[in-house]
C-alpha cells in the first residue's frame, strides 16, 4: 500500500522515515507525492504540525507531535475514530486567539479531547484531565458509536445505525444542523433529524473540520452543512440544513475535510478537491470555475485509490497496489 500527500510541510509533517536535513528548508507539496509505503496503511490523522498513521510496523509519526499524541491511549482512539480533538485556537470572550506559526517551532494549541469508551461519551478539558480520568462532562445517551469527528467549535458522532448527534458552541448554530432550545442545548448532544430517512439510506460516514461538516450515505450521496457567521464558505449553498454536494454526475465513495478545503473520492476512482490552496493542499496547479477540481493523479494501471483524508492544510490518499511475490 502507498500513502500520497499534498499541502503544508512546514514542520516536515509529510516526511516519514527521517527528518530532512536541517540545512534544507522544508517545502510544501503542491501535488500529491508518495510519502510512505507499507503492506498495511490505515487512514492517517494529521494536525497542523504532525501526521501519524498506523502501519504494519506500528504507528509512524512525522513532524512535531503535539502534547496529546504523547498519550498512546488517546492516539490509538483517535486513529480508530473513537476519539476526537476540538479546538484550533483559544476561545476567550467570543474571539479566537490565533497563534503565530513558524517553520522552526511547532504550534502550541489547547485541545479538548472527546473519547467514547463503549459505554459513554466523555469530554475532557485537557489531555492532563484525560490522563487522570477526570472528565468534564459525561454523556450516556449515545450507544454503539462508530465514529467521532471534531470541527472548530464542537463535535459530531455517528452510530452503527446511522444516527447522527452534534453539539458545540451555540454561536455557530449552523454547524449543529438542528434547532437549539432550552430542551435541546447546543452544548449537549442532540440528534440531527434531517439526516434520518435519507433517499439513499442511512449515514455511514462523517467528516468535519473548520466550520463545515459532511455526511456520506450508504447509497454514496454526500451532504454538507455548517458555516461561520459573516464569513463566506468555499462551497456553494451550504447552510444550517444538509445540502446535497454535487460533483458532476459522480457518486461519492469517500470524503474528508480540512480547515478550509475538502477532498472527495468518487466511485469511479477519481479525486476532486475544493477550497483554499495556499499550501498546495488541493493537489492542483490550475483552479477551475467550479468549486470542485479534478486532481491530475493516477494510481497506475495496477493501483486503486482506497480512501482520502485531510489535515488542516493537507490532503492524503491511500492507494492499494497488488502484492507481488518473488
Amino acid at each position: 500500500m502507498e500513502l500520497y500527500a499534498s499541502g503544508n510541510n512546514a514542520w516536515n509533517q509529510l516526511v516519514f522515515g527521517g527528518v530532512e536535513s536541517a540545512s534544507k528548508e522544508p517545502t510544501d507539496f503542491t501535488s500529491f507525492q508518495l510519502v510512505l509505503r507499507d503492506p498495511f496503511i490505515e487512514r492517517p490523522h494529521a494536525s497542523l504540525a504532525c501526521t501519524c498513521v498506523k502501519t504494519s510496523n506500528g504507528i509512524q509519526t512525522a513532524g512535531f507531535p503535539e502534547d496529546w499524541m504523547q498519550s498512546q491511549s488517546l492516539k490509538d482512539r483517535v486513529l480508530q475514530s473513537l476519539a476526537a480533538i476540538a479546538g484550533n485556537g483559544t476561545i476567550t470572550g467570543g474571539h479566537t486567539t490565533s497563534h503565530l506559526l513558524t517553520a522552526t517551532s511547532p504550534p502550541s494549541q489547547p485541545v479538548y479531547p472527546l473519547v467514547y469508551d463503549g459505554q459513554a461519551m466523555k469530554q475532557y478539558q485537557s489531555v492532563s484531565h484525560f490522563q487522570h480520568g477526570t472528565a468534564q462532562r459525561v454523556f450516556t445517551s449515545m450507544r454503539d458509536i462508530s465514529q467521532i469527528v471534531a470541527y472548530e467549535t464542537g463535535f459530531a458522532a455517528l452510530s452503527t445505525t446511522g444516527q447522527v448527534w452534534t453539539w458545540g458552541d451555540e454561536r455557530y448554530e449552523a454547524c449543529l444542523c438542528r434547532d437549539v432550545s432550552d430542551d435541546s442545548l447546543a452544548e449537549e448532544p442532540g440528534t440531527v433529524a434531517e439526516l434520518e430517512d435519507l433517499p439513499t439510506g442511512k449515514v455511514k460516514k462523517l467528516a468535519a473540520a473548520g466550520y463545515l461538516l459532511m455526511a456520506l450515505t450508504e447509497g454514496n450521496d454526500l451532504y454538507a452543512w455548517g458555516g461561520h457567521p459573516g464569513l463566506p464558505g468555499f462551497l456553494d449553498d451550504i447552510s444550517a440544513s444538509p445540502s446535497p454536494v454535487v460533483i458532476e454526475d459522480h457518486d461519492v465513495a469517500d470524503c474528508a475535510i480540512g480547515q478550509s478545503h475538502a477532498v472527495v473520492l468518487t466511485m469511479s476512482g477519481e479525486v476532486y478537491t475544493a477550497g483554499a490552496n495556499g499550501n498546495g493542499q488541493l493537489g492542483i496547479t490550475t483552479k477551475t470555475d467550479s468549486p470542485w477540481s479534478k486532481v491530475p493523479f493516477s494510481p497506475g494501471s495496477d493501483g486503486t485509490i482506497l480512501s482520502v483524508a485531510c489535515g488542516p492544510r493537507n490532503s492524503f490518499m491511500i492507494v492499494q497496489k497488488p502484492s507481488r511475490h518473488t
